[in-house]
């Protein structure tokens, strides 16, 4: 009894593991200057007895998506504007590959469409056809990147707007000490030079005291005292 309960429970852990993490399909809009490209396996109608499910690999410019789809999955990226080739391969085994120029804007879906006897199809398809189908698939589970195999044609969404910004603050600059020229103090008082009075008299003794050390003569004394005299 204990091993039934536990078989019954694995049974439940798969079917949830199978079918619980797929999301319904979701519609997009194109990031701003980005494509918009789906990539769809539609649920299998074939008939026949290959009743097997396939995985595909998906691979953009020879770059391999490390997300794998399967039926009744999709895949959705937003690309830059370039021309791209985009493949998908089941198996390692057999791979068809898409070549088309991408506009910034636009939506692009391809269909991955399974054939009889194990083989499959990838064409790219009208938006009338595959808006349709697609809306009937879950999103393919996410795997993180392998950082040695990013595919560089994604465009990315801006980071959210609450992001913290460090704040700018204006830089201080050290205040510039200005040292003042030396500027020459001008008074406003006339420094007057020292005058000396010299009396005529004194002038006269002075006259006096050359002629006797022979520096005047008789004459020149003579006029010299009456030039003083004459002031």
């Amino acid at each position: 009894m204990k091993i039934v309960k536990i078989l019954l429970l694995s049974f439940i852990l798969l079917l949830v593991t199978a079918c619980g993490n797929r999301l319904p399909f979701k519609e997009q809009a194109p990031l701003e200057n980005a494509a918009l490209v789906y990539v769809y396996v539609p649920e299998s109608v074939t008939s026949g007895e290959d009743t097997q499910s396939y995985t595909y690999s998906i691979r953009i410019n020879n770059k391999r998506y490390l997300e794998r789809i399967t039926e009744g999955e999709y895949l959705v990226f937003n690309l830059k504007p370039l021309i791209i080739d985009i493949s998908a391969t089941r198996g390692q085994v057999e791979e068809h590959k898409k070549s088309v120029t991408l506009e910034a804007g636009k939506i692009y879906y391809f269909k991955i469409d399974k054939l009889d006897g194990g083989n499959f199809s990838f064409e790219r398809v009208q938006s009338s056809l595959g808006s349709k189908e697609i809306a009937k698939t879950g999103l393919a589970g996410s795997m993180v990147e392998d950082k040695n195999n990013i595919i560089t044609e994604f465009v990315n969404p801006k980071e959210d707007e609450d992001v913290h910004v460090k704040a700018v603050v204006p830089m201080q600059s050290t205040p510039q000490v200005v040292v003042p020229m030396a500027v020459p103090v001008t008074s406003t008082a006339s420094v007057a030079p020292k005058r000396v009075t010299v009396s005529k008299m004194d002038e006269i003794k002075e006259a006096y005291e050359m002629k006797k050390q022979g520096m005047l003569s008789d004459e020149e004394f003579k006029a010299l005292k009456a030039e003083i005299l004459a002031k």
